[in-house]
């Protein structure tokens, strides 16, 4: 064993190649393989063919391969038993490794040893999908584990694991014949990770480190799946958290079929410089190959990597648990560890009724609600008089496991439940929990199955002298748990100390100091033993309580615990408030019942004096101790229960019942509150008609709201959810209002210009217009100006809306103006949208309209300008230019609103001057600067001159992995989410702005709001597949040619199509005569360039479910998941940029913090066509040409935009100067 560890230290480890590429060479007939029955199982080659086995090993090693594995990858039981020789199964893997290690003798040397790996493959079922049970499947390794050993194997590894179950009965099976033969050999343990990015049953690689990190392996790595360049994320986070060696055995690329045969499209040469690079920048130990991979490959990877010395690494590993998803760290940056506690028997009634009606579904989805609701872990117990608690475990954590998608915690008091549920589980689990109440066999039972199956435990503060109460007793019992379990093998990050909560609201005297005790205990055993975890069961202290008063008390309890030091509770996540919901004078009396600060109406001196505090002192400090017979004057507990009568937890809500109706319904609108809002409105409806109600009462509370936004006291999500509210008031009033009856202050013709499919900054005019008394109505998308003025006749309106999100879309609304001018409409216009600003409007608009032209930054500013208008009081409105509108006939004036602004989305500052406006800059604004975004009104010169800038004309072409396009499809979205720029989605998309806010201030409602709804919003995303992340990428020969990008066919020679780009003026201010074209190598320099394109989408059903949203009314979701799925589509395009830059092999340059990548941390740079450096949005046409996008559903519309939406293209570049610019 020591030799093969110490060779690590030593040098990089090479292990062979593939042996089913290399036997698939030799042509075999079906005689070599034994006949029909046998072909492909090369293991039966041992008895027809070991000449060609032992022919593949010594290939391998002729070219200096220091490990050769087994011919045993299918050489389990179950794999054996589908050819009919099960029986052969021990001789089988014995003369496997026997061959192998006569053939490694003849090569190996004392300055040179070589190895022998015995092979254990994943064999052909996946127990976390019930295809076999954990114990047959373990059963089924044990005698391929038997003969690998006694046929000579240096080293066991499991490899190509595809299913951690599975990996872990193999291990497991591989630590028993260890125990029971006192023998011990190296083991390498290789999970499979597939080209979406997981392996097969959706496991992340961090996910497969946690769920494998506690068994006592030498090695971890990965084989398989994929090629080099697929594996480079997923290995580099192995090397920079992994404290074990890594081992890393690529395909040779990915397979195509190629004459009839399968082919790899890495080289010996291509394939050698990736594992290089493995080994010296990332550290891997041990590299080799996989599918694909010949001795010619591996020849080159013994060659290259000959006196390397191993890479020191420093990795940072995260104490975790895990589901087969994903991991779970025990550290919450910003909470403590929330452990869902509805799926309990104990304590849950729903649950037990669940689990007596034998409804796994309803249970399913009870689990599901608890992670819904911000659990990261899910306590699982089904402890329940008279039922099979086996069974039960058995069928409800078969389910769980993939259907929920945060790791289990398995609660009983009896181990062989705990191990029913580990026995399904692939991830890391949590056991809750062990103790001394039974002795030290019990408590050692629980630590045994921690072992065996990888998992964390809970020790319950409890001994032979049963539950701790008092300080001392659960120091002294953690401190002895903590000794024997970290002795036993557990790590001390896996252990979590339940040090009680006791209930403190019996009035009994011995339970008065449950709480003061816990806590100052919990602060002790945290300095004492600082890796390990604290956990407790919060809602135990406030038993018997009423739910109001619980909800108070536990929230404060937990406060007061995480203060303490700990980092992890068993709570119903949406029964905890923020301290800030409750009044002073409740925290008060609940802290004072928490330290049992009762007063007496005598004292005789401290608590210290007179030794009535245990060992340690406790959290409040000494005390005054009573006087004998003392009369208690204040106790807490009686001011609680006192506080909270006849309060319900619904209650606690903000008391409005006793205001005026007016006052009552003005709240409702503000607060966005609709429970009890139908009952206000039959109140009101006794007093005034419906009509009345909605032009005086509601729209009043709508006016405030617009003023709270206004002064930035609201933010958007939450005027949203007052526009709900006052739409559900006026559906109810509906009915009982006159025909004749009408809330109509004016109409409107709302549309997003032609060629644009933006619809956000659109739809939320409509919804803040809607709400406050006016018509709309809501052409839609992509709307030329025919349909446009073809309703205002129809309509009949006051006013007109067009919306844009680009700077094409302006055009579009220049040409709509001229149109209108031709036709002699020359009312009032109104603009706005992200593509524009006042100065444009201003400057190039205003004077080219005949009639009144307005610009509104938000929607509130184009609802001000309706009000005015629609009122008579055009005087009044901040128009730019003071010439009266022409409306005909000497009418009142009528209004065209053509553009109001994008509200969440599209609304930008007017300048970019101030400090303040970075607030409004993000996405490519924050890389690019909104000047260089945004419509200019001058131009200093001539964009098309071929004076060339002085841009680098020396750099290194890389290598470009494929010529063509790839189509992709990322299965796991939180890989996608993982790159939002979470700047650009709170401030920009969702409009959760700082604004004048302290930064404390504002961090705060990022925490309690902002953040739990990006975790809702995004695991509803996931759970109802509302997005589909799709892509399509390509590399190309390119060369330049003054301001043209000339794109060739694969042969690097003829022409496909060429791109002209426009280059800064001469006379541009601060211009350097840049060009897109400069970034590329140049005809007369004889060499070939590489440019990469792709595009991106996350799909159409996303445009679908916001439309869905918007038309039932539900603004506040429909902002939210909007603005993801947009959000989303950008981080794809970076996640994907961070993948070409990987595959072009320059990513090691990468800013670390993803904050500095979203501002070009990163050599090379991402242009969309439609920006200044390349603005001609036709030149989507080209790109489509290239890349056939239409094969993700990405369609192109009349003016060149992406369908849907939530989409984006780009140009590719990789020159280390090119950097984001501005052309005038």
């Amino acid at each position: 064993m020591n030799s093969f560890l110490d060779l690590l230290k030593e040098k990089i480890v090479v292990f062979d190649g593939a042996m089913g590429t290399y036997l698939q060479s030799l042509n075999l007939t079906l005689d070599d393989w034994g006949g029909a029955n046998f072909e492909n199982c090369s293991e039966n080659l041992l008895y027809t063919r070991p000449d060609a086995i032992e022919q593949v090993h010594a290939s391998f090693l002729e070219v200096g391969c220091d490990v050769i594995e087994t011919n045993s990858f299918g050489g389990s039981e179950v794999v054996l038993a589908e050819f009919g020789i099960v029986e052969k199964t021990y001789e089988v893997n014995f003369r496997a490794a026997e061959l192998a290690k006569r053939v490694a003798g003849d090569f190996s040397t004392p300055s040179k040893p070589r190895f022998v790996a015995g092979s254990i493959g994943p064999g052909t079922k996946l127990p976390t999908l019930g295809h076999i049970g954990y114990v047959d499947l373990k059963n089924a390794y044990v005698e391929q584990v038997r003969g690998l050993m006694d046929g000579g194997s240096d080293l066991l590894i499991v490899e190509t694991c595809q299913d951690l179950l599975q990996t872990k009965a193999a291990l497991s099976a591989i630590f028993d014949y260890f125990k029971k033969n006192k023998v011990r050999v190296p083991v390498i343990a290789q999970v499979t990770i597939e080209t979406f990015g997981t392996m097969l049953n959706g496991t992340e690689i961090a996910a497969a480190l946690t769920a494998l990190d506690p068994f006592p392996i030498d090695v971890i790595g990965m084989n398989c799946g994929t090629g080099p360049k697929q594996m480079a994320e997923s290995l580099k986070y192995l090397c920079e958290s992994s404290t074990l060696p890594v081992s890393v055995l690529p395909n040779a690329g990915l397979p195509e079929v190629k004459d009839g045969k399968q082919h790899y499209d890495e080289t010996p040469e291509s394939f050698v410089a990736q594992v290089e690079h493995f080994a010296k920048d990332f550290g891997a130990n041990i590299v080799g190959g996989c599918c694909g991979t010949t001795p010619e490959h591996l020849k080159m990877v013994v060659e290259r990597l000959e006196g390397i010395s191993p890479k020191v690494r420093d990795p940072k590993q995260t104490p975790a648990a895990s589901s087969i998803y994903f991991q779970q760290p025990y550290s919450q940056d910003a909470s403590f560890l929330i452990v869902g506690e509805r799926v309990n028997a104990s304590g849950s009634k729903k649950m037990r009724d669940l689990l007596e009606a034998e409804n796994w579904d309803g249970l399913v989805n009870l689990a599901k609600s608890q992670e819904k609701e911000g659990a990261h872990i899910l306590d699982v117990n089904v402890d329940f008089v008279g039922r099979d608690g086996v069974a039960d475990m058995n069928e409800l954590v078969s389910r769980l496991v993939t259907n929920v998608k945060i790791p289990i915690m398995l609660d009983s008091t009896e181990w062989e439940k705990m191990e029913a549920g580990l026995q399904h589980a692939g991830g890391k689990c949590l056991l809750n929990s062990t103790n001394y109440e039974d002795g030290e066999p019990r408590f050692l039972k629980v630590l045994e199955l921690a072992k065996e199956y990888g998992a964390g435990i809970v020790v319950g503060l409890i001994d032979e002298a049963g539950m701790a109460r008092t300080f001392d007793d659960k120091v002294r019992i953690a401190l002895r748990a903590f000794k024997q379990a970290t002795e036993f093998g557990i790590e001390a990050h896996d252990i979590f100390f339940d040090p009680l909560a006791l209930p403190i609201s019996t009035g009994i005297e011995e339970d008065r100091r449950n709480a003061e005790q816990t806590i100052a205990a919990i602060k002790d055993i945290h300095a004492q033993m600082p890796d390990a975890n604290i956990i407790l069961g919060v809602s135990n202290i406030s038993f018997g309580l009423n739910p109001a008063s619980r909800i108070v008390l536990n929230s404060i309890f937990l406060h007061e615990c995480v203060e303490a030091g700990m980092n992890s509770a068993i709570v119903n996540a949406s029964k905890i408030l923020p301290l800030n919901r409750f009044s002073e004078r409740e925290i008060e009396v609940a802290l004072d019942l928490i330290y049992d600060r009762r007063k007496w109406d005598s004292y005789i001196g401290t608590s210290a004096e007179h030794e009535l505090i245990v060992g340690g002192g406790t959290a409040d400090g000494d005390k005054s101790v009573p006087a004998p017979n003392a009369i208690c004057i204040y106790d807490p507990l009686t001011e609680f229960t006192t506080l909270f009568e006849g309060k319900t937890a619904t209650s606690m809500k903000h008391d409005i019942a006793n205001l005026p109706i007016e006052d009552r319904l003005k709240h409702h609108i503000i607060d966005g509150e609709k429970i009890g809002l139908e009952d206000s409105l039959k109140v009101a409806l006794e007093q005034y008609p419906p009509l009345e109600i909605i032009n005086t009462i509601l729209l009043d509370g709508m006016k405030t709201v617009g003023d709270l936004f206004g002064s930035g006291q609201m933010q958007l999500p939450f005027v949203l959810q007052s526009a709900e509210a006052m739409k559900s008031a006026v559906k109810f009033l509906e009915p009982f209002m006159e025909k004749a009856d009408s809330t109509n202050k004016g109409t409107l013709v709302l549309a997003t210009v032609k060629g644009d499919v933006h619809d956000i900054g659109k739809n939320l005019v409509d919804i803040i217009l809607t709400n406050n008394g006016y018509k709309v109505v809501n052409l839609g998308i992509k709307q030329p100006i025919d349909s446009i003025l073809e309703s205002l006749a129809e309509t009949k309106a006051d006013a007109v809306g067009m919306s844009g999100l680009l700077v094409k879309s302006t055009l579009v609304m220049r040409d709509n103006l001229e149109i209108m001018n031709e036709r002699g409409i020359n009312i009032p216009v109104i603009l706005g949208g992200a593509a524009l600003n006042r100065r444009y409007v201003d400057n190039d608009l205003i004077p080219l309209y005949d009639g009144e032209l307005f610009y509104a930054r938000d929607a509130f500013d184009g609802l001000h300008t309706m009000d005015k208008l629609t009122q008579g009081e055009q005087s009044k409105v901040q128009s730019p230019k003071s010439k009266v509108a022409r409306a005909g006939n000497g009418s009142e004036p009528e209004a065209v609103a053509t553009g109001l602004s994008t509200l969440a989305v599209d609304s930008l500052p007017e300048q970019i001057e101030t400090v303040t406006d970075a607030e409004d800059l993000v996405g490519e604004d924050a890389k690019l600067g909104k000047a260089a975004a945004r419509v200019s009104t001058r131009s200093t010169g001539d964009s098309t001159h071929t004076n060339r800038s002085d841009v680098s004309t020396d750099t290194v072409i890389p290598t470009a992995p494929f010529y063509g396009s790839k189509v992709v499809e990322i299965t796991d979205l939180n890989k996608v989410f993982s790159f939002i720029n979470e700047t650009a989605l709170f401030k920009g998309q969702w409009q959760y702005k700082q604004g004048k806010r302290s930064k404390e201030e504002y961090d705060a409602i990022l925490e309690e709001t902002v953040y739990p709804k990006f975790a809702e919003i995004k695991a509803q995303a996931i759970r109802e597949k509302l997005l589909e992340a799709k892509l399509v990428y390509g590399y190309f020969p390119c060369q330049s040619s003054g301001n043209d990008l000339i794109i060739y066919q694969d042969d690097s020679q003829t022409e496909r199509m060429r791109f002209t780009f426009p280059r800064q003026p001469s006379d541009q201010r601060g211009g350097k005569n840049l060009c897109l074209a400069d970034y590329f190598a140049a005809v007369d320099s004889g060499r070939v360039d590489v440019v990469a394109f792709d595009l991106v989408t996350m799909g159409r059903k996303a445009s679908e479910h916001s439309a869905k949203l918007f038309k039932a009314d539900n603004y506040t979701d429909y902002l939210l998941f909007h603005g993801l799925s947009v959000e989303a589509a950008e981080a794809l395009a970076e996640m994907w940029h961070k993948r070409i830059r990987t595959e072009l092999g320059f990513a090691d340059k990468d800013a670390e913090e993803l904050a500095k990548l979203f501002h070009q941390g990163y050599q090379g740079s991402r242009y969309s066509f439609g920006y200044p450096a390349c603005p001609r949005l036709e030149d989507q046409e080209k790109l489509f040409e290239l890349l056939q996008p239409e094969r993700i559903g990405v369609e192109l519309s009349e003016e060149f935009q992406l369908d849907p939406e939530q989409s984006t293209s780009a140009i590719i570049v990789h020159h280390p100067d090119a950097k984001y610019f501005n052309i005038e």
